[in-house]
C-alpha cells in the first residue's frame, strides 16, 4: 500500500479512501474517484500507436496505472451491446497484422479444437456411464440421459466440421491476427470505452466473438450482433467457419452436491444448444 500512496502523491491525488475490487483498487478523493491497477501500458502504448483510444485514459507510475473512474450509464441493454460489438470491430479493424503461418499455424487451433473435443466427449461419457449405473437415476440425470443424443450429435457434428475446415485451410501461406481484449462483457463497457484490459492479447478475431458469446448467447439476438459486427470487420471465411464451429462445442457439465444446480446444470446446456443451433441456421439462410 505504501507504493501506491507514493506513486498517488507523485501525481498530486490525495486519497481520502481506498477500496479494493477484484485486482483493483479505488481511490477516493475530494473531486473524484481513480482506479489502480498493476502497470500494463504497453497495451496501451500499442494502442495509442493505432490510433485506437477507446480505454479509459491512464498514467502511469511505477509499477502502477492510474486511471479514470468510469460509471455505469443507464441505457437499454441491447444498445449497450450493438455500441460494445461497433467498438470491438474498430478494436480489431485498427490493429489487423498478419504473421506466416509456419509461426502459429492453423495446425495449432485445429490439434487444440480436437483435444478439446474428445475432452467434452470424454466427460459426456463418464456422466451417462455414472447415470447408467443408478437403479433410480437422479433428476438431473435423467434430463441428461433423454437429450444426450442432441450432445452426442452436436460433437459429431463439429468433429466433421473442424476436419472439413483444416483442409481448407492447411494451405493457406497467411493467419490474420489483432490485439484482442479477451475479457470482453458489457460490465467491462463503460461511458463509450473499454476496461480490464489485463488479458488482452493477440490472436484471431474470433476469439473476442467466442468469448463474447458464450457469455451474452441469451437474451441477446446474436444474429443483429454478429451483422453489425461484420459490416465493420467482415470475417474472413475461415474465420467465420471456425467461430461456428467453437460456439457449438458443448460446455463439460460440473455437476455439484445440490441437485437441483444440476438440474439447473443441464438445462442451461440444452438452452446454449438450442440458442446456438438457431443462431446459426439463421446465417446460413443468410448467405
Amino acid at each position: 500500500m505504501n507504493k501506491i500512496h507514493d506513486a498517488l502523491r507523485v501525481l498530486g491525488i490525495k486519497p481520502l479512501q481506498y477500496e479494493k475490487r477484484g485486482k483493483a483498487i479505488i481511490v477516493t478523493t475530494k473531486d473524484q474517484k481513480y482506479v489502480i491497477k498493476k502497470n500494463i501500458h504497453p497495451i496501451y502504448e500499442y494502442l495509442n500507436q493505432r490510433t485506437f483510444q477507446y480505454y479509459p485514459k491512464t498514467r502511469i507510475e511505477g509499477d502502477y496505472e492510474i486511471s479514470e473512474y468510469l460509471s455505469e450509464v443507464p441505457i437499454p441493454e441491447d444498445q449497450k451491446m450493438m455500441d460494445l460489438i461497433s467498438l470491438v470491430a474498430l478494436l480489431h479493424t485498427k490493429t489487423t497484422h498478419y504473421k506466416k503461418v509456419e509461426e502459429y499455424g492453423y495446425q495449432d487451433i485445429y490439434e487444440t479444437v480436437k483435444e478439446n473435443l474428445a475432452f467434452v466427449k470424454q466427460d459426456f461419457d463418464k456422466k451417462m456411464d455414472i447415470a447408467e449405473s443408478q437403479i433410480f437415476m437422479s433428476p438431473s440425470n435423467y434430463l441428461l440421459a433423454r437429450h444426450i443424443t442432441l450432445i452426442y450429435n452436436t460433437l459429431t457434428y463439429c468433429e466433421d466440421k473442424i476436419e472439413n475446415w483444416y483442409q481448407e485451410v492447411k494451405e493457406l501461406q497467411k493467419i490474420r491476427f489483432v490485439i484482442l481484449h479477451n475479457n470482453l462483457d458489457l460490465s467491462h463497457f463503460l461511458e463509450n470505452e473499454l476496461i480490464s484490459w489485463n488479458k488482452a492479447k493477440i490472436g484471431s478475431p474470433i476469439f473476442d466473438l467466442y468469448g463474447l458469446y458464450q457469455r451474452t448467447y441469451s437474451p441477446f439476438v446474436w444474429e443483429e450482433i454478429f451483422r453489425k459486427y461484420n459490416s465493420i470487420y467482415p470475417l474472413k471465411k475461415e474465420e467465420k467457419e471456425l467461430f461456428l464451429i467453437l460456439i457449438s462445442i458443448p460446455t463439460p457439465l460440473e455437476f455439484t452436491t445440490s441437485e437441483y444446480k444440476n438440474v439447473q446444470l443441464v438445462q442451461h446446456q440444452l438452452e446454449y444448444l438450442e440458442k446456438t443451433s438457431h443462431f446459426i441456421e439463421q446465417l446460413k439462410n443468410e448467405s
